[in-house]
């Protein structure tokens, strides 16, 4: 069995979708379907559910993923031992909150690509929930979530750094009023709602989309100071207040072996946010 096959396996159900995973594993969309039928046809199985959403693994399609990991790895420790530890090649899969896809890991990501060029940083905007099962299912190889408190997970999640976190306005806007924050499920804004139970908040899906509402005078929000830094140095918002941090756990799982580009991922996030 071709490895390819196994990684435009991994690449998909990480997407969940042929055109997506065409273009990042350098593919026209067909070869892709092809690969897909390949395997399912050595497999003597659905690995996948053509849906209009998307592609979703199967029962044992999520078997195969877990199988095709173990495949992989040892693929990978098999080259790091041949090239040696100055020569670490391979893909690492990393999934992170959006305000740490926008504004921190590009340059830890640029960073590391100067160093270990063979090392391939895939990264994925997920939310605390998704990360953990993205994690524990194998979709990514790493991930990096913000919370209060260690998520509760059979996953190791070791605190990192912290983000400080600011209710900001535009400048003249009242320190009470609209409220604009990030979906439920993200801990900084839960927990500030929590903490005013008679504020209705407007829920948006992206940091851009709230700090725009802000910039333009229409309400408040809760964001990570990195993600308004630059509108704050320019005067078009201001902090009214500093909320308590969140802390940056990086979360990996305990039965898989890591690769040594995952290692050295890992090592490079952990340094960049000590």
């Amino acid at each position: 069995m071709e490895t390819r096959l196994l990684r435009t396996l991994l690449v998909l159900a990480r997407t969940g979708s042929f055109t997506a995973t065409a273009a990042e594993l350098h593919l026209v969309q067909s070869t892709v379907t092809t690969h897909v039928k390949t395997l399912e046809r050595q497999l003597g199985a659905r690995l996948f559910d053509r849906l209009p959403t998307g592609a979703k693994l199967t029962e044992a399609g999520e078997r195969a993923l877990a199988a095709a990991l173990d495949v992989l790895a040892a693929e990978q420790r098999l080259l790091d031992t041949a090239k040696g530890v100055l020569e670490v090649s391979g893909d690492v899969r990393l999934g992170a909150p959006e305000s740490m896809c926008a504004y921190r890991l590009p340059t830890i990501i640029a960073d590391l690509a100067d160093r270990r060029p063979g090392v391939t940083v895939h990264l994925t905007p997920v939310g605390t929930r998704q990360a953990l099962d993205a994690v524990h299912d194998g979709v990514v190889d790493l991930a990096l979530v913000l919370e209060d408190d260690p998520p509760t997970t059979t996953l190791t999640a070791v605190p990192i750094g912290t983000e400080r976190i600011d209710l900001v306005a535009a400048p003249g806007h009242p320190d009470t009023g609209r409220y604009f924050l990030l979906e439920e499920g993200c801990s900084y804004t839960d927990r500030f709602a929590r903490d005013l139970p008679d504020v209705h908040p407007t829920r948006f899906g992206s940091i851009e989309a709230a700090r725009s509402c802000v910039v333009a005078g229409l309400g408040l929000s809760v964001l990570p100071r990195i993600s308004v830094a630059d509108q704050l140095a320019a005067g078009a918002l201001r902090s009214v207040a500093e909320l308590p941090a969140s802390t940056l756990f990086l979360v990996t799982d305990p039965r898989r072996t890591e690769s040594a580009a995952v290692r050295v991922v890992r090592e490079a996030l952990r340094q960049a946010s000590g």
